[in-house]
């Protein structure tokens, strides 16, 4: 993940594919793709909806913290915070949550950085 104004170098023009979705489309992408987009110009907003990952119970994170959600199976390595689903779309505890979710995740990625992204 590119948090701290990276870039990435040496891609090769003839090697990148343009991908004009309409409205209501969407793209998926495996994490070691390289993708971006132009800056939004329409007069609509441009959503994104991000999946952080799916990971086996034997992975540990190492660099922070950070809670999930056990989708299937069972947990026998206990290395991470398990919480619940949502209540609701808005329901006041479960804001709670996402932020504090948000800051675990900021911790991670921006970890001996000085200067610290937002969004």
């Amino acid at each position: 993940m590119l948090t701290r104004g990276q870039t990435v170098d040496n891609v090769p023009k003839e090697e990148t594919k343009p991908l004009i979705l309409k409205a209501g489309q969407m793209s998926l992408h495996h994490p070691k793709v390289v993708h971006g987009s132009k800056l939004n110009q329409s007069n609509d907003r441009r959503i994104g909806f991000v999946i952080q990952s799916y990971i086996g119970t034997n992975v540990k994170q190492v660099l922070g913290k950070n809670s999930v959600q056990l989708a299937r199976g069972i947990d026998e390595f206990n290395f991470h915070e398990k919480i619940k689903r949502t209540k609701s779309l808005m329901d006041k505890n479960d804001l709670k949550l996402k932020k504090q979710e948000n800051d675990y995740l900021q911790e991670i990625f921006y970890k001996g950085s000085e200067k610290k992204g937002t969004y």
